[in-house]
């Protein structure tokens, strides 16, 4: 099976991306400008001040990557390992082998996200979903447990 950058990678539309700008930003304060995102529930975007930042919309957690656009394109193209830890290339073959492919609008999300010790980056636990509840929905989420200490215990509730 061969892997492409449209497997593993798409634009976030403008709309979805002002969502999404909103809603992250109790953990991005400043104003951002998505690069691409990962079909793994990755988003690169770019700051003025902080450069490139990866937003892991799974993990609830963000770290800078490259100082500036041009940067994070040169790593792109010159680190296939790197791309493979970004993209998750390799999961997404199995995930495709899996019979879970997104159609446009669509990118993975997971059953028990991996901010949870029983969230996995695996197969089983994830599925197919509209990119706006991955990006978007999410996030809200993740602000009310970033204050939590590690291994603290919740209970999810999910309402209408």
């Amino acid at each position: 099976m061969s892997i492409t950058w449209r497997d593993i990678a798409f634009q976030l539309e403008p709309g979805i991306a002002g969502e999404a700008a909103k809603a992250w930003s109790w953990l991005v304060q400043e104003p951002w400008q998505p690069i691409i995102c990962s079909m793994v529930a990755g988003v690169f975007l770019e700051t003025p001040k902080s450069g490139v930042l990866w937003l892991d919309t799974g993990t609830g957690l963000v770290e800078q990557v490259a100082q500036s656009r041009r940067h994070f394109e040169e790593i792109v193209r010159s680190s296939p390992d790197l791309v493979d830890e970004w993209f998750l290339a390799p999961l997404v073959e199995r995930l495709h082998g899996a019979g879970k492919r997104p159609n446009e609008g669509e990118c993975y999300g997971f059953t028990i996200l991996p901010v949870f010790a029983e969230g996995k980056y695996d197969t089983d636990n994830m599925f197919v979903l509209p990119i706006r509840e991955q990006i978007v929905g999410i996030a809200d989420v993740h602000r009310q447990l970033a204050d939590l200490p590690d291994g603290a215990s919740v209970q999810v509730k999910v309402t209408d």
